[in-house]
């Protein structure tokens, strides 16, 4: 299971805890004590356990203490089962899941501290409009599609004429929904990514025929490039993650490249999204009317509400730099029917001061 021929491997105790992955050990020996103290009755337990070659394989280990006449538990009898595949591939796809991409980057960082001219980049997909083809056909339909479009990408990269010098030297993932990655490895340049990136929104753009039906998607993608200053893998792919929302916000179906005033731009919307959740219950929105006038006699007949935001430090906030943020938190929603509601209200409390106002009508513009 682990490559090892006997004569290589001892029969220690150790020999088996010294392979298990750092952040597994300790509840491996925890698991094992409760057993032995017979507060469990048996041993089960999952684990990563170091292969010859590097790398770290799943293992399930069940088992039972073998007791001597005093009770003390002198030896296990037991099994050991590789359940990698399970562990570290997505159920619908096939693909490795974020785990095993994890793990595949981080050794990569590693090796690249080691080879400073060693070059790779992460590539963060993400399907646009792929909710409303879940919500519209059915999660049957989307699923067809996610199948269908990691099929896809995996044939683009595979194609030796698709991606310059890339052969095999790619892992592609699952991370869950309707992300997928793409780790690149041994690069020349960053042309190198982009021409990878290019390629895999261009194979997406005929239809997929599914149920019998045309379904057309396209892909985001953020595109981050090694250098030394990562030490985490869960950094490169969240600054990944941050270039393919700046993608999105661009127009979608392209792609962009991370660079650090990015992660200051999300900051500043994260800071804007949580403002936004508190601003409802503080009160903190008005609106405006714009009165509109009759061209042929000058009067007015009417008024616009125009939502704005009296944040408590910014000021006055129009309605661009806030409606992007609350239609991805849902919160748009909430925000069109105190913008409905306000402007009711106004316009009531105006027609009761005066008989000259009752023929005033009130347009709410829709905030999607």
């Amino acid at each position: 299971m682990l490559g090892y021929h006997e004569g290589e491997i001892g029969d220690k105790l150790e020999e088996w805890l010294d392979r298990i992955h750092d952040s597994d050990r300790e509840r491996v020996k925890d698991e094992l004590a409760a057993h032995q103290k017979g507060l469990t009755p048996h041993f089960e337990s999952e684990q990563r356990v170091l292969n010859k070659d590097g790398t770290f394989r799943w293992m399930l280990s069940r088992g039972l203490a073998v007791r001597d006449a005093s009770g003390k538990a002198t030896r296990m009898a037991g099994s050991q089962t590789d359940i990698t595949e399970g562990k570290v591939t997505d159920p619908l796809t096939g693909l490795p899941n974020r785990l095993l991409f994890i793990d595949r980057l981080g050794r990569l960082i590693k090796h690249a501290k080691r080879r400073k001219d060693h070059l790779f980049a992460v590539l963060f997909l993400d399907l646009d409009g792929f909710k409303m083809i879940n919500d519209s056909l059915g999660h049957l339909i989307g699923d067809q599609l996610l199948l269908a479009v990691s099929n896809r990408l995996e044939r683009c990269l595979r194609l030796t004429d698709t991606v310059a010098r890339l052969g095999e030297t790619f892992t592609m993932a699952r991370l869950g929904g309707d992300e997928f990655t793409v780790l690149l490895d041994d690069l020349k340049d960053l042309g190198d990514a982009r021409l990878a990136a290019d390629r895999l929104m261009k194979v997406l753009t005929p239809p997929f025929i599914l149920d019998g039906k045309e379904v057309f998607t396209s892909v985001s993608i953020g595109i981050a490039l090694s250098n030394s200053a990562y030490e985490n893998p869960d950094d490169m792919l969240r600054d990944a993650d941050t270039a393919m929302y700046r993608a999105k916000s661009l127009g979608k179906s392209r792609y962009e490249v991370f660079d650090a005033d990015m992660r200051a731009s999300l900051v500043a919307r994260l800071q804007v999204e949580t403002d936004l959740r508190h601003a409802l219950d503080r009160g903190e929105f008005r609106n405006y009317y714009q009165p509109i006038v009759a061209l042929d006699s000058g009067r007015i007949v009417g008024f616009e509400a125009l939502l704005r935001w009296q944040h408590p430090t910014r000021g006055l906030i129009g309605r661009k730099e806030f409606i992007l943020v609350a239609e991805e938190t849902g919160l748009i929603r909430e925000l069109g029917w105190w913008n409905l509601r306000e402007a009711c209200r106004q316009l009531s409390e105006w027609k009761a001061q005066s008989d000259s106002y009752l023929n005033f009508t009130m347009n709410v513009k829709p905030l999607r």
